[in-house]
């Protein structure tokens, strides 16, 4: 069982510097999506009006003025975004809640896994907790040397995220 008291403001501060550097991240795969749909609207239409006529490529599945069109696309782009978002693993929405909440929890814990993630701007925890499941925690300021599996550790944790606010060893 996990108790969970309020957070200080240091602990506060800290978090909302992962939130913006999460807040970054967004930023950034939402412009590629949007470069990316830029530069699927205009390829086809390039490719469509430079080989037919203008009357047969408004007819065409790839013709700017088919619905059809700019639903897949838009689709496929925001699909991308989610995607780039989950395979990055980013806790932008779970930070707010926790910025809200303001509660932390603290955890004694074996590590399972350690490992590096998101260019190496993140370390990543596996641990084991009593009931046999297994939970990620994330050390958003970078690589985290010194910690290996096996290891026991006291996490200090942001409730929703698990974002770690703080670890040692036992």
């Amino acid at each position: 069982m996990m108790d969970y008291s309020f957070l200080t403001t240091e602990e506060n501060f800290l978090l909302q510097e992962a939130l913006r550097k999460n807040k970054a991240q967004l930023i950034k795969f939402i412009m590629i999506g949007v470069g990316l749909l830029v530069l699927a609207a205009v390829i086809p239409q390039v490719f469509l009006y430079s080989r037919h006529s203008s009357g047969d490529a408004d007819q065409s599945q790839f013709s700017y003025t088919n619905v059809w069109f700019w639903l897949w696309l838009l689709s496929f782009v925001v699909a991308l975004v989610f995607a780039l978002i989950k395979v990055t693993d980013i806790r932008y929405w779970a930070l707010k809640r926790d910025l809200v909440a303001l509660q932390k929890g603290v955890i004694h814990v074996p590590l399972e896994a350690v490992y590096l993630e998101n260019s190496d701007t993140q370390t990543n925890f596996m641990v084991l907790l009593e009931n046999k499941r297994k939970r990620l925690f994330y050390w958003m300021r970078g690589p985290l040397d010194g910690f290996k599996a096996g290891d026991q550790v006291e996490i200090i944790f942001a409730r929703y995220s698990r974002v770690i606010i703080s670890i040692t060893k036992k």
